[in-house]
């Protein structure tokens, strides 16, 4: 059972549908791309690859990486499998320089990474309705052009090397705020993974038009947000958004020197 290597591609559908298994949303599959295609990422299974009991992800940034979509079969529980993949997960991270290992862990998790040393840092909660138009006339779509300024405002904001996951984000979508030629203030990335969209900015003035704006369309949009971001917390009960679930999230090493008050949006509850 706790035979643990990785898995190509072609296991994609038999490890989502463990996920669906274990407790993980029916779009969870959607964050296996990633991982499965790109070379800063991997998948680990247990068991047989096609019929797996246990599964866990890795995104490497470098100095920092992050584990997620961790998941095992519910008959297959109790018996160390959920902590021989985390140590898998670390092991292959360290080995590709992460200094920290980041993650989001369920309160059921939460026992086996305190027990690797992991440490706890403040929550996100995913929320779901529809905000008031911004009204904020800096903002304008993303372009590819600013791709490189994304990815540098991202490294400064973030304490984190996250390009390989935003040069995945093809073609680039979403919006920015900018004063003229100027540098950006922040971004609002939609994700290609599903629902979320990744939200950066200098100062709570642009993040929360940012917030705004990526939650106004036609419909109720999903966002994860920080709770230590008390502005973009706020403003989920103020636009009376519904809460559908909250995550901790946990580092093993030292944790990474930015904090996340210029965060206002994540990606997902893997890579944040």
């Amino acid at each position: 059972m706790n035979d643990i290597r990785p898995v190509t591609p072609a296991s994609a559908a038999a490890i989502a549908d463990l996920l669906r298994r274990a407790g993980f949303g029916s779009t969870v599959g959607r964050l296996l791309d990633f991982p499965l295609a790109d070379d800063h990422g991997i998948v680990f299974a247990a068991g047989d690859p096609q019929r797996p009991v246990g599964t866990a992800s890795c995104a490497s940034f470098g100095a920092t990486g992050w584990i997620g979509a961790l998941g095992v079969e519910p008959a297959a529980r109790r018996h160390g499998l959920g902590t021989a993949l985390t140590q898998a997960c670390i092991a292959w991270l360290r080995e590709r320089g992460a200094q920290t290992v980041l993650l989001y862990a369920t309160e059921a998790g939460r026992p086996i990474y305190e027990r690797l040393g992991f440490v706890g840092q403040g929550t996100a909660t995913a929320w779901r309705g529809q905000a008031p138009a911004p009204g904020d006339t800096t903002l304008r779509p993303l372009r590819e052009s600013d791709r490189d300024a994304v990815i540098a405002l991202d490294r400064e904001l973030t304490g984190e090397r996250r390009d390989p996951v935003l040069d995945a984000v093809r073609p680039l979508r979403g919006l920015c705020r900018a004063n003229g030629d100027a540098a950006l203030d922040g971004y609002a990335v939609a994700s290609v993974w599903g629902a979320g969209v990744a939200i950066v900015a200098r100062e709570p003035t642009a993040g929360m038009a940012l917030l705004s704006a990526a939650c106004s369309a036609s419909g109720p949009a999903t966002v994860i947000v920080p709770d230590t971001n008390e502005p973009a917390r706020a403003a989920m009960s103020r636009w009376t958004f519904t809460r559908y679930n909250t995550a901790t999230r946990m580092h093993l090493g030292p944790p990474p020197v930015a904090d996340q008050s210029h965060t206002f949006g994540l990606f997902n509850l893997f890579w944040g």
